[in-house]
């Protein structure tokens, strides 16, 4: 037991049973319980211990705003990389574990045309790799049903390395090829200028 509640107990025995002290116990007993409790440096206390618990506080809403800031990098992080993901779909060239498409070792023309495309991809979809642009579109007017016209006689020999789908529409092909800097077409309702 601690010594406050001796004090107690010894001060309620004192005012039931007088008779079993001495006048100078009962004297210095009564001298403890005369003494005011020091206020001022209970509050003292009382404010140091509020401060660290301020200062404790403070210390967490700061690390808490560290951890938001961080976390909402990483969001936006992530947002921007599935955004790219997105925009370019065809970034990854082998998702499924499918045998990878021979590519030739030279630099040399490799086009997959519809026959032989059925067993390398899917039924859709046509790999031109260093094939003159002439020759894609040829291909690519003849499937959408629209005529051809180059404005430069160069631009047919520009060789690209593309990756067409049929489900893509007209629309959408002409703009991922004009993302090349080389080229620049223009579609017309019937007809693909080239410039």
């Amino acid at each position: 037991m601690s010594s406050l509640d001796d004090n107690k107990r010894l001060f309620f025995d004192m005012q039931e049973h007088p008779e079993n002290y001495s006048d100078d116990q009962l004297e210095t007993m009564m001298d403890e319980l005369d003494q005011v409790p020091d206020v001022d440096a209970a509050w003292q206390r009382l404010e140091v211990k509020d401060e660290r618990i301020e200062k404790r506080t403070s210390f967490n809403l700061q690390l808490r705003k560290i951890a938001a800031a961080f976390i909402g990098t990483i969001i936006v992080s992530a947002i921007a990389i599935a955004a790219i993901h997105l925009w370019n779909p065809v970034s990854d060239s082998n998702p499924k574990g499918e045998n990878p498409i021979p590519t030739s070792p030279r630099g040399e023309d490799t086009y997959y045309p519809k026959e032989k495309k059925q067993d390398v991809l899917q039924a859709d979809t046509l790999i031109f790799d260093n094939v003159p642009l002439d020759t894609m579109l040829r291909e690519m007017a003849d499937y959408y049903h629209v005529s051809v016209e180059f404005k430069r006689e160069k631009a047919r020999q520009l060789r690209f390395h593309f990756i067409w789908k049929h489900s893509e529409s007209l629309d959408r092909v002409v703009e991922r090829l004009n993302n090349f800097e080389a080229v620049n077409i223009v579609r017309e309702p019937e007809k693909l200028i080239v410039r």
